[in-house]
Formats: C-alpha cells, sequence, structure tokens
C-alpha cells in the first residue's frame, strides 16, 4: 500500500512540474508572439507615416483615406528640387544669395512616387498599406485634418491597431492586455508623427 501510494505522489508531483513548466512555457511563448505581432504592426504604420508625409509635400494636407493614399502612391509624383552647381566657400550657409548671383541654379523635376518610395516591394506595400497584420482584413483607423496650436493652424492625421485586431487568436484572457488600447500613429489633437511606442 506504502509502495502505491509513493507511486501516486510520483506521479502526481510530476504532472505538476509538467503543468508549471508547461504554463510558463506557454507564457513565454505568448510573450514572443505578442513582441513579433507588435513589430509588424510597427513597421506598417511607419510605412503609412511616410506615404502622409509624401502626400503632405504635394497636397498641402495628410490623405482623410486610405483610397486617397493609395491613388496617391499609385498614380502621383514628387516634386524634387536640385542645386546645379557648388556654393563657393564664401557664401556657405547663403545658398539664396548664390542663386540670385546665377552661381547655382534650381532644376525642378517630377518623379513618380512609385519611383521613390518603397522601392524594394512598392506593390505589395501598397496593396497591404490599409489593412492590420493578424487580423485577417480588418482596415487601420484612419483620420487627418487641421488642429489649431499657440494660434497656429496645423494639419494633423491618426492612424491607429486596436489590440483586439492585433492580437486576435491568440489567448489573452487573464495576461493582464488591456484588448481596448491600440498602436497609434500620428494624432488628431497634438501636431505629432510619432507612434504612441515611441
Amino acid at each position: 500500500m506504502k509502495l502505491v501510494i509513493q507511486l501516486v505522489l510520483l506521479v502526481a508531483s510530476a504532472f505538476m512540474g509538467y503543468m508549471i513548466y508547461d504554463s510558463i512555457d506557454s507564457k513565454i511563448k505568448l510573450e514572443e508572439e505578442i513582441r513579433s505581432r507588435k513589430d509588424v504592426v510597427i513597421e506598417r504604420l511607419e510605412n503609412v507615416k511616410e506615404a502622409q508625409i509624401s502626400f503632405k509635400k504635394v497636397k498641402g494636407h495628410y490623405a482623410k483615406s486610405f483610397a486617397q493614399l493609395k491613388h496617391f502612391l499609385e498614380n502621383d509624383s514628387l516634386i524634387i528640387v536640385k542645386a546645379i552647381g557648388e556654393v563657393p566657400d564664401s557664401l556657405l550657409g547663403q545658398e539664396s544669395k548664390a542663386l540670385e548671383m546665377g552661381i547655382i541654379t534650381r532644376d525642378t523635376t517630377k518623379i513618380p512616387v512609385r519611383a521613390e518610395l518603397f522601392k524594394d516591394n512598392f506593390e505589395k506595400v501598397v496593396s497591404e498599406i490599409n489593412i492590420i497584420p493578424f487580423s485577417e482584413g480588418t482596415e487601420f483607423s484612419i483620420d487627418a485634418g487641421e488642429i489649431e496650436k499657440g494660434k497656429v493652424k496645423v494639419k494633423v492625421f491618426e492612424v491607429s491597431a486596436p489590440y483586439k485586431e492585433i492580437f486576435k487568436g491568440l489567448k489573452t484572457d487573464n495576461e493582464g492586455i488591456d484588448m481596448n488600447q491600440a498602436l497609434t500613429i500620428g494624432s488628431m489633437t497634438e501636431p505629432t508623427t510619432n507612434g504612441n511606442w515611441d
């Protein structure tokens, strides 16, 4: 009888040990997956930011929808201004004076956006730019407009992805993750193009 009890205790402690190990291992894997997913989403939000900044340089405001942004990326051009000639040492920091004197000239050219942005994989970046990775097709929320800061009107944009979409399919219950939070780039209340992870 003593042997049976010892055997039962041995099996029970081995099972408990496995359960603790499995729980710790699962938590580590979940944390790695959360970090990895955040990195992928941040990379896509950084692409949105780059596209929005280029859009504003050409249009004077940010795109309010992904349809606008995609149309710009696929069909529009960027204006590139190049200085031809060299500013002499005596006029360093006075490019406008060198321009007036005819020492340098400026050449303005238009190049397609696709030739400048996301050169390595333009088609893929543009086709996916509006979709939250891991969300099974949900779009980022996007907005743009104008705010007043210190009596100056400033153009702003905001793009965000809620955690509930980023972490879709993961077992996040009891992990202390607020699924109402989001990864956001830009702001509709502050003149910034930074992400809330910076």
